[in-house]
């Protein structure tokens, strides 16, 4: 990661309400990513940002909306819609299912350890830097 930029507020509660973090990785993505305990309707969603284009998962809905650039006939960009196909298979069923099969075969899981850990660390500067940011602005 590039750089990070995490913010968050209480609003009904003493505590973090609403956390935003954006993520901008060294191959020119940028990852946006919004948890809320307090939106009007439930949510499920990342979308990420990149010069090529925009895609947005909705994890809720299990569909994914993917936009490129394409150079059309003219030599004009246009946008363009990729379609991408979504299983039907519950994801914590298919995470528990490939866990016992790594366990079973003692083959290497799709997720490694090492992939949670780092995911835990960046979880945890995401915390940091929030809690940073409310010290600064007087919470």
């Amino acid at each position: 990661i590039r750089s990070l930029e995490a913010v968050g507020v209480p609003v009904l509660s003493e505590k973090i309400d609403i956390a935003n973090v954006r993520m901008a990785f060294a191959g020119g993505c940028i990852a946006n990513v919004t948890a809320s305990r307090i939106s009007a309707k439930t949510m499920q969603k990342i979308r990420i940002f990149s010069p090529e284009g925009y895609h947005s998962v909705d994890y809720r809905k299990r569909e994914i909306i993917s936009l490129s650039k394409k150079i059309n006939e003219d030599g004009k960009y246009q946008i363009v819609q990729n379609n991408v196909e979504v299983g039907s298979h519950d994801p914590l069923e298919e995470e528990i299912r490939s866990f016992v099969q790594a366990v079973r075969e003692r083959s290497r899981p799709p997720v490694s350890g090492e992939d949670g850990r780092r995911a835990l660390e960046l979880a945890e500067q995401i915390v940091r830097q929030i809690k940073t940011s409310e010290v600064l602005s007087g919470k």
